[in-house]
């Protein structure tokens, strides 16, 4: 994904940090796109030799591409290369209150193969059942390499959503002890992540989605849950808990008692109003009377506003990013509400945000999902992102 603002990194010329700088160049070629081997010496302090060592490693294990040569003025060409998309590859594993995904994803964020499950309530068993063949039929198929590890995007503590989702909380209490991510990792042999499903939303607008995002931003994820991620100095931040951005959680208003933006803001809450008791997707269920949907992107973006008024005064964002499982002109009309509420909060003392449309809707999830193990296993920790120049 080209950067939002010039960034370089740094790196080490001694042969016991190869495995690292081999990582700052994927990192490169995966925040810049092309890059020149003199390119990637001046972003990482590496000396040209050790690039063109790096490079020719990298390229022949696959994970790069050399283009063709470019002739500038003087000297020799230069090769631009860039991340191969077959080069390595990696499954999702997508778990929602209504909907499931397993996906396998390549190294440019794309989903190569996908499959998924709807149902009416996330029964613990069946799900599970579900996610287990999905993930030995999506590691079978395919012509790409053999999956270099799993990531899974899944609500925090499902079994506590048991009211709003509409089941007993007793047949939610399986979420509990599902242990999950053992379960995959024992019948894979594969090293399996774990990560909030709308912080894994972020986290793939971040790797993949737009190239102006600056380096601190609030996500807000609309699905059937309305929840949140967050970017610091250009890093996304989990939180010692996984929970840091939850934005869904936060209390916004009183009826007698507090009411979170869960409550207010979810695709639930309009899903609820629908007289004749669809089930809404991105793609289907949306052509229902106007002033239905109109009434609940009213009540979604008058809540959503109040609730980053209140993080901005905690944390200096400079944007907010707006996406969710949505046809793209409801998130357009969500995301301008939005930002035509605002203004109605006194943000004296604070920043403003900028709002920002998101851009990878329902697929968020799950490519945030495949995007873990891809980071976990050839990028450099982004806080070893610097600005250009600096260092």
């Amino acid at each position: 994904m080209p950067e939002s603002e010039a960034l370089a990194l740094r790196g080490g010329n001694q042969s016991r940090t190869r495995a690292h700088n081999e990582r700052l160049v994927i990192t490169l070629l995966h925040r810049n796109g092309a890059l020149s081997r003199a390119e990637i010496a001046s972003r990482s302090g590496l000396s040209a030799q050790a690039v063109s060592v790096l490079t020719r490693k990298l390229e022949a294990e696959g994970l790069i591409l050399g283009g063709e040569p470019v002739r500038g003025r003087v000297g020799q060409p230069s090769i631009p290369f860039r991340l191969n998309p077959d080069g390595a590859s990696f499954i999702g594993v997508q778990v929602g209150r209504r909907s499931a995904q397993v996906v396998r994803g390549d190294m440019t964020g794309r989903i190569r193969d996908k499959v998924a499950r709807s149902y009416a309530h996330p029964e613990p068993e069946l799900v599970a059942e579900f996610v287990m063949d999905a993930v030995a039929v999506i590691a079978a198929r395919g012509d790409l390499r053999p999956a270099t590890g799993i990531g899974i995007a899944i609500p925090s503590e499902m079994w506590n959503w048991a009211g709003l989702i509409g089941l007993p909380e007793a047949r939610m209490q399986g979420w509990r002890d599902m242990r999950l991510a053992e379960r995959i990792a024992a019948e894979t042999g594969l090293p399996v992540y774990t990560r909030n499903d709308a912080t894994a939303a972020c986290g793939a607008e971040l790797m993949f989605g737009r190239a102006d995002l600056p380096a601190d931003f609030l996500h807000l994820y609309f699905g059937y849950f309305v929840g949140g991620g967050l970017v610091l100095d250009h890093r996304l931040y989990d939180g010692p808990t996984g929970n840091a951005g939850s934005i869904g959680s936060m209390p916004i208003g009183w009826q007698g008692r507090p009411r979170q933006l869960i409550e207010l803001a979810s695709i639930h809450a309009l899903e609820q109003s629908l007289p004749d008791g669809r089930v809404l997707t991105d793609e289907g269920g949306w052509d229902m009377p106007a002033p239905l949907l109109d009434r609940w992107l009213a009540q979604a973006a008058g809540s959503a506003a109040h609730a980053i008024a209140a993080c901005c005064a905690v944390l200096d964002v400079a944007a907010v990013v707006i996406d969710g499982w949505m046809p793209a002109t409801v998130r357009a009309s969500l995301a301008g509400r939005i930002e035509a509420a605002l203004p109605g909060f006194d943000f004296s003392g604070m920043r403003r945000p900028q709002v920002i449309e998101g851009t990878l809707g329902r697929a968020a999830r799950s490519i945030g999902a495949a995007a873990i193990p891809f980071g976990a296993h050839f990028l450099v920790d982004q806080a070893e992102l610097v600005p250009a120049g600096a260092g």
